[in-house]
């Protein structure tokens, strides 16, 4: 597949050098996505939310992921940056999140889906029996201002992805989409219009600290065979 760049990849390239200061913790469950998983820390702007690191611990408490969410990235930055946020950690588990930028940016659902998929073969290539899990799109409040255009392309993703993860062992589907605990009555789950508005900071985009804490129970009961 060909097509044009939309987004100038190295723009954040500041924060994967931050990645690079520490010596990689290998065999960890690394986290690698846009701001979702960025700000699931304490961040100016976003508020004292919990740290993933903190939080995503093995039975016996010790820490068992790495957060290498960068900026407000996109699927072709996250293959761009493989070989330098992904690969030196060696993990036994890839938590992958996209979609929400890269729609943003102008990329097609089988753009942003082609462009994962390259990097889930590099994982596989470089980390023989590496369990890899794809997140499909956080409910926003945004959500419910989008136009049409938006709303089948989340669909289209959120299917691509679904059907992939059925034929692959090795991937799994964290299905954020249709969550309960992001909705006002679990019997409407999926449905935009009941999203729920008090987990969201006032960019109607991200988590806030009660929507993070949500989270963080729901990653760990998708993770619980990997802790």
């Amino acid at each position: 597949m060909l097509f044009e760049p939309k987004v100038f990849v190295k723009r954040y390239s500041y924060q994967i050098e931050y990645f690079e200061k520490e010596p990689p913790k290998k065999g960890m469950i690394l986290f690698y996505g846009d701001s979702g998983f960025a700000v699931w820390k304490n961040t100016p702007g976003y508020g004292p939310n919990p740290d993933l690191e903190e939080v995503i611990t093995r039975k016996d408490g010790q820490r068992a992921a790495v957060n290498h969410g960068f900026g407000g990235s996109t699927a072709e930055e996250q293959l761009y940056y493989y070989h330098r946020a992904v690969k030196p950690w060696a993990p036994r588990v890839l938590v992958l999140q996209t979609f929400a930028n890269d729609a943003a940016s102008g990329y097609t659902p089988l753009e942003i889906f082609f462009l994962q998929n390259r990097l889930i073969d590099y994982a596989r290539h470089d980390f023989p029996g590496i369990n890899i899990y794809i997140c499909n799109t956080l409910p926003r409040l945004s959500m419910k201002t989008q136009t049409q255009t938006r709303i089948v392309a989340t669909g289209e993703y959120n299917e691509l992805v679904k059907d992939y993860c059925v034929r692959h062992e090795d991937t799994r589907l964290i299905d954020e989409m249709n969550a309960p605990m992001f909705y006002k009555d679990p019997s409407h789950t999926g449905e935009i219009e009941y999203i729920r508005e008090d987990l969201y900071i006032e960019d109607r985009v991200h988590l806030n600290v009660e929507g993070y804490k949500l989270y963080e129970k729901f990653i760990r009961e998708q993770l619980k065979d990997e802790l």
